[in-house]
């Protein structure tokens, strides 16, 4: 077989390029698809939590048969015809590793996760839209949160060099399996990692990755993320293969809240992403390679919808400003940050509807805390705020178990399997509407 490397986009300088040509990535993520997320799919627990729920209510059998369907119908051509009509071209697609690795026996590979994966790429090839693919769960977590699909609270990925290994070893077989592949841009090695607290193993790690992935391909990009959930790039050095680039991710409201407010003059609000995103940015002098940001975006109200398309407007002029490319988080979810949602009447949408009643995921942070405190001013002494952060994690982990026992099984099963088994026609095109402000807002920078 003959390898057209001209098709392949190539890191060059600072900037993306496809034979010869520069290339700015302008697109989505295709959040909670292979990868479960409990506030954006509308049910409580994590990838695993959910999956063991439909399971043990259902059968190992038919919850097979219904995520299979869930993954084989959440997007289809008319998703496509969409993002090329507004003209996106790029998909960051998120996969969790338990569809390449069963746990019981690390060094052999699942091939499932393929059949998936290749699902999205041909529809990628076909409408020429770039994919790029995104580890976005590990062994033992590389965070402490839920999206990394962790059951203890705890980065434990980055304690344990067996489950490093492991990951190491699947992208080398990822690589070697898509390295003739020119419509799947880079390989995303880990979402988000945060509390790494060895600069040592966090080096190790992507140096491994890397050797890894150049046994079998020499030629895809390669995205390297920070520490912090990608916001501290201070432990990683610079990595001298010539296709690496580097990922950071942008929400400033975590760390100023009032940015979501009416009530802040845009201006300020403009002030205070500037500086916010100047100091991921001015890693690019560190490292002289180009920068994607890989996520921003966030939750959209009806009520606040223009007022919530001039903050998704204002980062992503920064964005275009620096030269910087981005992907919005996330392109389709049921009705909580993704351009596309099922209409709601759909039976999923009724579904979570009915579960919103008894449980708000936005609340589960400061309900975290809030035990901890409690915990501690109970049978111990109060905690300072640098001891309670982490500790909220693991508080939430036991609090996402009752949920799944509690909330997400019961309301599982008032409902017959045959109900059940189509629920992922919800997702269909013809089935969900659009936020158009956000697809016009788009256009201005995509000019399609």
């Amino acid at each position: 077989m003959t390898l057209h490397l001209d098709k392949f986009v190539q890191v060059s300088g600072e900037d993306f390029k496809v034979n010869g040509e520069k290339i700015v990535f302008r697109g989505f993520g295709l959040g909670s698809w292979m990868n479960l997320e409990h506030f954006m799919i509308g049910l409580p627990g994590t990838d695993t939590m959910i999956k063991n729920a439909f399971a043990e209510v259902y059968g190992e059998e038919r919850s097979h048969a219904f995520f299979d369907r869930f993954l084989l119908e959440f997007v289809d051509e008319k998703d496509f015809e969409f993002l090329k009509k507004i003209g996106v071209n790029s998909l960051r697609i998120p996969f969790n590793y338990k569809y390449f690795i069963d746990d019981q026996h690390p060094n052999h590979y699942k091939n499932e996760g393929f059949a998936y994966l290749d699902h999205i790429v041909a529809l990628c090839e076909k409408y020429e839209i770039y994919a790029i693919l995104d580890l976005h769960s590990v062994p033992g977590g590389q965070n402490p949160d839920w999206h990394c699909d962790t059951n203890s609270g705890l980065p434990l990925f980055w304690e344990y060099g067996a489950l490093r290994d492991s990951v190491i070893g699947l992208w080398g077989h990822i690589a070697h399996y898509y390295k003739d592949q020119p419509w799947i841009a880079a390989y995303d090695i880990v979402n988000e990692p945060s509390m790494v607290t060895n600069a040592n193993v966090f080096n190790e790690f992507y140096d491994k990755v890397i050797t890894e992935i150049r046994k079998y391909d020499q030629h895809h990009i390669i995205f390297i993320e920070g520490n912090k959930f990608t916001t501290d790039f201070t432990m990683i050095d610079p990595i001298d293969d010539p296709q690496v680039a580097y990922e950071f991710h942008f929400y400033p409201f975590v760390d100023e809240p009032a940015v979501l407010t009416p009530e802040m003059d845009r201006a300020r609000r403009i002030e205070i992403f500037k500086d916010a995103f100047e100091q991921l940015v001015s890693i690019r002098e560190k490292y002289k390679r180009p920068l994607w940001c890989g996520e921003l975006g966030l939750v959209f109200e009806k009520e606040q919808i223009d007022f919530q398309m001039t903050i998704i407007e204002d980062m992503l002029d920064l964005c275009e400003a620096n030269d910087v490319s981005w992907a919005l988080w996330t392109y389709k979810d049921a009705a909580t940050m993704g351009i596309v949602y099922p209409r709601e009447e759909t039976p999923w949408r009724q579904l979570t509807e009915e579960i919103k009643q008894v449980w708000n995921q936005h609340k589960e942070q400061e309900k975290g805390e809030a035990l901890v405190d409690y915990m501690a001013e109970t049978y111990f002494k109060p905690i300072s705020i640098e001891q309670r952060y982490p500790l909220q994690f693991r508080m939430r982990t036991i609090m996402q178990v009752i949920c799944v026992e509690q909330i997400l099984k019961p309301y599982l099963q008032k409902r017959t399997w045959e109900e059940i088994y189509e629920l992922p026609e919800s997702f269909h095109w013809d089935q969900c509407e659009h936020w158009s402000e956000l697809a016009d807002l788009i256009v201005k920078y995509t000019k399609a």
